[in-house]
C-alpha cells in the first residue's frame, strides 16, 4: 500500500499594514483616551510625568489588556491557520484520489496492447482485481454518404438557418412595435404628469421608492397621520394613463355630511361635493376629490376630539356622528359618510346645513393657517414639558353664535310683543323697525360666506358677540346690551339693561343672566313709566288730586270724600292690565299683545289707556 502523503503547512510570517495607518490609530487613541477635546497639553505631560513616577496605574491596567486581546487574537489566528491546513488537506487528497482513479483507467485500456509497460503504474489493488486486457478499444470508420444525402442535409440546415433567421426577424419587429408602443404610452405618461404640474400640484419622489414619482395633495399643517396620507404615487397602466395610488390606508373617498333634525327625523341636507365615486375622471378631479375627502377625514376626527371637551354645552358623540342643539326641537347631526352612499335627493331647505359645512371646513382651514404663523416663529425655549397637541376650536364658535342668535331672538320676541302691548292701550313709544328682524344667524352667515369674507370670518366667529337693541318705551328709552362671552371659562350669554327713564331713582344698568330677568325688570319699567306718562302733560284730563304711592310701584290714589280713588297697572307676559277703584266701583281693562288676539281691544272698542281712564273719572 502506497505511503501516506504528508504536506506541512506554515503561514509565513507577515506584518499587518493597518497597524500603522491613521485610523488604526485615531481609533486606538479614542479607545484609549477618549474623545480629542478631552485631550490637552497639561493632561499629557502630567502623564508623561506620571508614567515616569510610576504612579499610573490606569496605564499598565490598559497595557494588561492590550497584552490580553494580542493573546487573544494570536489565539484566533493559529485557530484559523489550523482549519486552513485541514481544508487543503482534504482537498488535496481528493485530487490525489481522482488522479489515481484516471491512471488505472489509462493502465487498465493499455494494459491489451503491452501488459508489461502498465504493471509499474497500475495500483496493486486493480492489479489484483481485474485481469489485464478487460478493455480494450478500436477506431470507427464513419459511414459513407451520397451526394443526394449530401445536398438533403445542406437543404435541411439551410432552412433551419432560414427559419431562425425568420424567427428573428419576426422577434426584432415585435421589439421595434412594443418599443414603439411604450414610447406613446411613455409619452402620455409625461403629458399627463406636465399637465398635474402645470396645474399647480407639487410632484416629487416617494420616500423609499425613488424610482416612482407622486404627487402631494394633502395639507403641510395637518396632523403628522394626515400629512402622512396626502402623497399618492404615479403608478402608470397598461394604457399609459397614470392611476393614482393612494396606498393601503386608502378606503374611499368619504364627505362630511350636515343634517338638520327634528323629532329625530332628517329635514334637511348640506350640498355635497361629491356625488358618486366614479374613478374614471381626469386626474386633476381625482386630486381634487382626494383632497377635499383627505380634508374632510381630519376635520370630522378634529370634532370628534373637540366634542368630548363639550359635553356640558350639550354636543352628543354618539357613534360616527356628532350631535348638538340649534333651536327648539331642532338639532344638527354631523358625520362622515362614503361618497358612493350620497343621496343625491336633498330633503328640505340645506341653507343651514350648507352654511354649517362651509363654517366648518373654513374654520379648519384657519387652524391650519395658524400652525403655519406658529412653525415660521423662534421655537420656544426647550422645557422638559410635553407639549400637549392643540384642539382646534370648531364647534365651540358656531355654538357660541348659535346661542347669541337664541340670545336675541327671545328678546326680540319680548320686545316685539311689548311693543303690541302698548300698540293696542296706545301709549308711546318708538315702534320697531320690521325690516331688522333677526334671521337665523347661520342663514346670515351663508350670504356673507364670499372669497372677500374668508379671511375675516374665523375672527368675528373668535370674537365676543355684541349686540345692542334700543326701544323707547312710556317715559323710559331702554338700551338692551346683548354679551356672548367666547372665552373660557364663562362660555355664557349676558344681558346688560340701561334705562334713561324721566321720573323716580331707578338704577341707570343692570345685568342679568337670562331674558326672564330681563322681561321681568323691564315689565316693572313699563308699568312705572306708564305710570309717570299718567301723571305728566295732564294726561288724566286736568284731574287733580292724583299722586303716586311710591316711586317703586306703580299705583296712583287720590282723596274722595271719605274714600280714596286708586288706579293700578300691570305689565306682565299676557300684556298691560288696569284696574281702577272710582266711587268704590271697581273696574278692570286689559291690553294683550299678541296680535291675533283681539278680543280685549273689541271689548274696548279700539280705545287706549288713557280714554278709558278719562271716560271712568268723568
Amino acid at each position: 500500500m502506497a505511503d501516506p502523503l504528508l504536506i506541512s503547512l506554515k503561514a509565513w510570517p507577515s506584518q499587518d499594514k493597518t497597524v500603522d495607518s491613521l485610523p488604526y490609530l485615531i481609533a486606538r487613541i479614542n479607545e484609549q483616551k477618549g474623545s480629542f477635546r478631552n485631550i490637552t497639553e497639561a493632561s499629557l505631560e502630567e502623564e508623561i510625568r506620571a508614567i515616569e513616577a510610576g504612579e499610573s496605574n490606569d496605564t499598565v491596567e490598559s497595557e494588561t489588556k492590550d497584552h490580553a486581546e494580542e493573546s487573544q487574537g494570536v489565539e484566533a489566528h493559529g485557530d484559523a491557520l489550523a482549519n486552513a491546513r485541514e481544508e487543503i488537506i482534504k482537498q488535496v487528497g481528493t485530487a490525489y484520489t481522482a488522479s489515481s482513479h484516471a491512471l488505472d483507467f489509462v493502465s487498465l485500456l493499455l494494459s491489451k496492447h503491452n501488459p508489461k509497460v502498465v504493471e509499474a503504474s497500475i495500483s496493486p489493488y486493480i492489479k489484483e482485481t481485474i485481469p489485464f486486457g478487460s478493455l480494450g478499444a478500436e477506431i470507427m470508420q464513419e459511414p459513407s454518404r451520397s451526394d443526394a444525402e449530401k445536398r438533403t442535409e445542406d437543404l435541411v440546415g439551410l432552412g433551419w438557418r432560414l427559419q431562425s433567421l425568420t424567427r428573428s426577424a419576426d422577434s426584432l419587429l415585435a421589439s421595434a412595435s412594443r418599443l414603439e408602443q411604450e414610447m406613446e404610452h411613455e409619452t402620455t405618461y409625461w403629458q399627463q404628469i406636465l399637465s398635474v404640474k402645470e396645474k399647480g400640484w407639487s410632484i416629487c419622489r416617494i420616500p423609499g421608492d425613488s424610482s416612482t414619482l407622486g404627487v402631494r395633495f394633502g395639507f403641510a399643517e395637518a396632523h403628522a397621520e394626515f400629512r402622512d396620507r396626502g402623497l399618492a404615487a404615479l403608478r402608470r397602466d397598461t394604457a399609459g394613463n397614470i392611476e393614482l395610488d393612494r396606498g393601503p390606508r386608502w378606503r374611499g373617498d368619504k364627505q362630511l355630511r350636515v343634517r338638520l333634525l327634528k323629532s329625530g327625523k332628517p329635514t334637511a341636507t348640506n350640498e355635497h361635493r361629491m356625488t358618486s365615486d366614479d374613478q374614471n375622471q381626469p386626474l386633476t378631479d381625482l386630486l381634487i376629490r382626494a383632497r377635499n375627502s383627505l380634508f374632510d377625514e381630519e376635520l370630522h376626527h378634529e370634532l370628534s376630539r373637540e366634542s368630548r371637551n363639550l359635553l356640558n354645552q350639550g354636543v352628543r358623540s354618539v357613534g360616527n356622528a356628532i350631535c348638538f342643539s340649534l333651536k327648539d326641537d331642532s338639532e344638527v347631526e354631523v358625520d362622515l359618510q362614503p361618497a358612493s352612499e350620497v343621496d343625491d335627493k336633498l330633503v328640505g331647505d340645506s341653507t343651514i346645513p350648507t352654511a354649517i359645512a362651509m363654517t366648518l371646513r373654513i374654520l379648519l382651514s384657519h387652524a391650519h393657517g395658524e400652525n403655519h404663523h406658529r412653525r415660521s416663529q423662534p421655537p420656544p425655549p426647550i422645557s422638559e414639558a410635553a407639549v400637549s397637541r392643540r384642539v382646534y376650536p370648531l364647534l365651540r364658535p358656531l355654538l357660541e353664535l348659535n346661542q347669541h342668535d337664541t340670545a336675541i331672538r327671545a328678546a326680540h320676541d319680548l320686545l316685539r310683543n311689548l311693543s303690541w302691548v302698548l300698540s293696542a292701550a296706545k301709549l308711546p313709544f318708538t315702534p320697531e323697525d320690521e325690516e331688522s328682524s333677526p334671521t337665523s344667524a347661520f342663514t346670515s352667515l351663508l350670504t356673507d360666506l364670499k372669497p372677500p369674507i374668508f379671511s375675516s370670518l374665523p375672527s368675528r366667529l373668535m370674537r365676543p358677540h355684541h349686540t345692542a337693541m334700543v326701544t323707547q318705551l312710556p317715559s323710559t328709552r331702554a338700551t338692551l346690551d346683548i354679551h356672548t362671552s367666547t372665552s373660557a371659562p364663562t362660555f355664557r350669554t349676558t344681558f346688560q339693561l340701561r334705562t334713561l327713564a324721566d321720573f323716580g331713582p331707578l338704577p341707570q344698568s343692570l345685568q342679568f343672566p337670562t331674558v326672564d330677568k330681563v322681561a321681568k325688570h323691564l315689565f316693572s319699567i313699563t308699568a312705572l313709566g306708564t305710570i309717570a306718562y299718567l301723571l305728566r302733560e295732564e294726561a288724566l284730563g286736568r284731574r287733580e288730586g292724583w299722586r303716586q304711592v311710591s316711586p317703586y310701584l306703580p299705583e296712583l290714589v287720590r282723596r274722595n270724600g271719605g274714600g280714596k280713588d286708586r288706579i293700578t297697572i300691570s305689565v306682565d307676559g299676557e300684556g298691560l292690565s288696569v284696574e281702577c277703584v272710582i266711587d268704590k266701583k271697581p273696574k278692570s281693562w286689559q291690553w294683550r299683545g299678541h296680535q291675533d288676539d283681539d278680543d280685549e281691544q273689541q271689548q274696548q272698542n279700539g280705545r287706549g289707556l288713557v280714554e278709558v281712564l278719562n271716560e271712568s273719572l268723568a
